[in-house]
């Protein structure tokens, strides 16, 4: 695998393999209807649960409310952080000669 992106002959092991290795995102594409199709219940005020047994398994999906927002938070902070760098960088006023003696790339 390169970067986590298995390759052809990696992936027909993958489903060669008994049982069937599935790829997280597989495991989740294969859950997603099923779970959407269930009612949320409330674990407590503002964590959301869906349980969904399948395949004699048992699957748990929870949503935090809370944890939410702050993921949102973070990558707004970070998006503001990245458009201020932006700006800085197309201030800058640079001719070819001046930009090859930086000690970083633009």
């Amino acid at each position: 695998m390169d970067r986590g992106i298995p390759t052809e002959n990696v992936l027909a092991e993958m489903r060669q393999a008994d049982p069937p290795v599935y790829s997280p995102k597989g495991r989740l594409t294969r859950l997603e209807r099923p779970l959407l199709a269930r009612l949320c219940s409330e674990a407590r005020p503002g964590v959301q649960v869906k349980l969904s047994p399948q395949d004699g398994e048992f699957y748990v999906l929870a949503q935090n409310r809370d944890r939410v927002a702050k993921e949102w938070a973070l990558r707004r902070r970070q998006l503001k952080w990245l458009w201020a760098r932006l700006k800085q960088l197309a201030a800058v006023d640079l001719t070819r000669e001046a930009s090859s003696r930086l000690p970083f790339t633009l």
